[in-house]
């Protein structure tokens, strides 16, 4: 059963604007992560979020560590889609079943994975440039409705 669990999508949406600012530091951002059973919090989380940083130490994603600005406004769509009622239609890429997948990705440099999720992404029917909105016109609808650039 899909299920939106709003509370849990705002939380990592405020957090990963945060460890983007460089306001709190990787390890802040894990800590305050809170599980959920909604499958947008944890694909975003580990599919948009994490590969961002190091977690072998904690820093900021600051100076060396800044994301690229031509990865911002990604994040910030990965965002976006956190704070929208939708529901995440993309194939699930994370969870205990995938182990033999991330296994088989580990061992043959990540070509496993490139292609499986190459595969599902065009067999699911959505838009990849829009991950993890679906439907560009669900982007194009949540980008006309700026949850953070509304004025008081």
């Amino acid at each position: 059963m899909k299920m939106v669990d709003q509370v849990a999508r705002n939380i990592l949406a405020e957090n990963f604007r945060h460890l983007m600012a460089g306001q709190i530091t990787n390890y802040q951002f894990d800590d305050r992560l809170r599980k959920s059973n909604d499958a947008a919090v944890n694909e975003v989380f580990f599919c948009g979020a994490w590969p961002l940083y190091d977690d072998l130490h904690e820093h900021r994603l600051t100076g060396k560590w800044a994301i690229k600005p031509k990865h911002k406004p990604i994040a910030a769509r990965y965002i976006l889609f956190l704070k929208t009622n939708l529901e995440y239609k993309w194939p699930i890429r994370t969870g205990l079943r995938e182990t033999p997948w991330a296994i088989l990705s580990i061992i043959t440099l990540g070509i496993v994975g490139r292609l499986r999720n190459r595969i599902n992404d065009r067999g699911s029917g959505g838009d990849v440039d829009v991950w993890p909105f679906f439907r560009r016109s669900d982007y194009e609808t949540a980008l006309a409705q700026q949850p953070y650039l509304k004025g008081k």
